[in-house]
């Protein structure tokens, strides 16, 4: 199954502490905080971030390795008790679990409009503490284009705004730039970015969810992107350091 149809992009979900887990310790939304893996299906891998923030706030993105597809934004993760649920807007999806006893699994089901209103099982297994990953992104070496750039498109007659936002995060094959775009004039935020890679002062974006791809070429200086935008038929697009 196809999971990604990528439109729109969701915004911060709220976290609700709730009690314990099958009458264990108490689930809190630090404690959830970290990575995990599961497997759609046990034929798609997907990786869940969660994070927590000083007042117990629960945020989400999810990657979908396989697709090429990665920081899909989560929107109402919710904690009640030990159960725990979160949207991602741009899949329709919705995925609504329990935390087990030893707060180190989540199994619930994944449904989706692409799935016609059907379920499919879906545990996630925490493989990283929120200590753990932060350890690991401390540890990263920034690339030459992590950071936000902003730019125009000039097509058909109408004038675009976009926006792209790298940054550089730890894998199991070596460090990684991961993107996300905006097109703002549509109200389209953070759009995933596929493979982005920087060869000297060369910049290439996937950009699966528009059928699109950008070429560029990195300044001396580091603050601009000269380069042309396609989906199709190459379009100039510049962009300058935010």
């Amino acid at each position: 199954m196809r999971i990604v149809r990528l439109l729109l992009v969701g915004a911060m979900g709220t976290a609700l502490v709730g009690a314990s887990a099958q009458g264990g310790s108490p689930v809190t939304p630090a404690a959830l905080a970290g990575e995990w893996s599961g497997s759609l299906a046990g034929t798609l891998p997907l990786v869940l971030h969660l994070q927590a923030d000083a007042s117990g706030a629960l945020t989400a993105t999810m990657d979908s390795p396989a697709q090429g597809v990665n920081g899909l934004a989560g929107a109402n993760a919710k904690l009640a008790g030990s159960s725990l649920s979160f949207e991602i807007p741009l899949v329709k999806g919705v995925f609504t679990g329990t935390v087990g006893a030893d707060g180190k699994t989540i199994s619930g089901t994944w449904t989706q409009a692409a799935l016609q209103g059907q379920s499919e099982p879906l545990e996630w297994k925490q493989t990283k503490t929120a200590a753990q990953a932060a350890a690991e992104r401390a540890k990263v070496k920034p690339s030459a284009i992590d950071g936000d750039w902003n730019g125009s498109l000039n097509a058909g007659g109408q004038t675009l705004r976009l926006a792209f936002h790298f940054r550089t995060v730890p894998g199991d094959a070596g460090d990684t730039i991961r993107g996300l775009m905006d097109s703002l004039d549509q109200n389209a935020m953070g759009i995933p970015c596929g493979k982005v890679t920087v060869d000297g002062h060369k910049v290439s974006v996937d950009v699966p969810a528009a059928k699109g791809t950008y070429e560029g070429t990195l300044s001396a200086d580091g603050k601009t992107i000269i380069g042309t935008w396609s989906q199709g038929t190459p379009v100039e697009l510049d962009l300058t350091r935010k």
